[in-house]
């Protein structure tokens, strides 16, 4: 019986640090035909340097290059 109250009580902590997580880590977008990473960057972050908002996107997304593809998604990170 012990076991299964640590075992609920484990994975709900679990469940809540995981969905907590994702609150407000940023805002997901589909790259559409013709942007680039400075496009996107200069919409979303208009009042931040464009070359940081490209670099934050870059880094939250783990892209080595500035290419990016039509239909991608990308994570934008919170400000």
């Amino acid at each position: 019986m012990r076991f299964l109250v640590l075992a609920a009580l484990v994975g709900g902590l679990m469940t809540s640090g995981v969905l907590g997580s994702q609150r407000g880590a940023g805002l997901w977008v589909s790259v559409a035909q013709g942007q680039s990473l400075w496009s996107i960057a200069s919409r979303h972050y208009p009042q931040t340097d464009p070359r940081q908002a490209v670099y934050d996107i870059k880094t939250a997304n783990h892209l080595q290059t500035d290419y990016i593809y039509p239909g991608e998604r990308l994570l934008l990170p919170a400000e």
